[in-house]
């Protein structure tokens, strides 16, 4: 699970590997604020929580590639199998 959370603690979003959200939490000082602001903070948590989720899926977990995506810096004709090359 990824976690992010603001800056002052009031909001914490965890969302699990592909972005979706699991978990918020709210501390008081959230429900003070003004409606707008705090579905702002949640929607830019959650959605820098996912990205960073979905950036976890191209890096290998235990030596095994997750998804069979090619690692960062890595071109991606270094990754197409021979059968899939024009003869």
């Amino acid at each position: 699970m990824i976690t992010g959370k603001a800056a002052d603690r009031t909001v914490a979003v965890e969302v699990a590997p592909g972005g979706a959200l699991q978990e918020l939490t709210l501390e008081a000082a959230a429900l003070r604020l003004e409606p707008d602001e705090l579905a702002r903070r949640i929607l830019l948590l959650t959605a820098a929580a996912s990205a960073r989720a979905t950036a976890s899926l191209w890096h290998t977990q235990d030596g095994v590639e997750a998804l069979g995506l090619p690692e960062p810096g890595e071109a991606a004709e270094e990754t197409t199998p021979d059968s899939w090359r024009a003869q």
